[in-house]
């Protein structure tokens, strides 16, 4: 079983790319549809459960190996993030390759030995995209952006102090950093496709 995670900075193509190399290399891919199987599996709405999960974590980092506990001020949040640890483990345990987007799946599938890529791009070319992608209808501020932008990342960062002493977007903790300013992110998916055919056939 090869298993890709592709961790990102908000707004910077991560899941555009984690998708067409799931297309490209016909590996599973999962990304929102964690949301839904714990919305499912606990009669939870799917806006709340993306909302709670994507919220930055006051806690006392508990560090794991094998374990899963947390010392939450809000026992909803960390039996969310439970759940969350289940469906990915289920997911693993089905044996298929696939590339999974975000949900600090490095941290929890280490034990798998996937292929972790970081995604990132400069503010620029980040707050481009989300006006670019922004719904018809939608006209969001420049300053409302950046805020967003800054938030989302913040939030990442908080939740994976909590299960690792590695720092989210250090260079050192993946195997690749993908910096996606100045490209097309169809420019780049047959390029990261193959170095990840290579990286799983030196695992062999």
């Amino acid at each position: 079983m090869r298993i890709i995670t592709v961790s990102r900075q908000f707004s910077s193509g991560g899941r555009e790319l984690a998708k067409r190399m799931a297309d490209v290399l016909g590996f599973d891919y999962y990304d929102k549809e964690i949301i839904t199987e714990i919305a499912k599996s606990n009669s939870l709405d799917e806006g709340y459960v993306e909302s709670s999960l994507s919220k930055g974590y006051k806690a006392v980092p508990l560090h794991f190996a094998r374990s899963f506990s947390f010392a939450f001020t809000s026992t909803a949040k960390s039996e969310l993030l439970v759940e969350e640890k289940r469906v990915i483990d289920e997911i693993a345990k089905k044996g298929r390759d696939f590339i999974i987007v975000g949900r600090n799946a490095d941290i929890l599938l280490k034990e798998y030995k996937p292929l972790n890529i970081f995604v990132c791009a400069d503010h620029e070319s980040k707050v481009q995209r989300c006006i670019d992608k922004a719904l018809i209808g939608e006209n969001p501020s420049r300053k409302e952006i950046e805020r967003h932008l800054k938030q989302i990342d913040k939030n990442r960062a908080s939740t994976r102090a909590i299960l690792s002493e590695t720092k989210w977007g250090e260079c050192v903790n993946y195997h690749m950093v993908i910096n996606t300013t100045g490209w097309q992110i169809k420019e780049l998916t047959p390029i990261i496709s193959r170095l990840a055919e290579l990286y799983f056939g030196d695992m062999q």
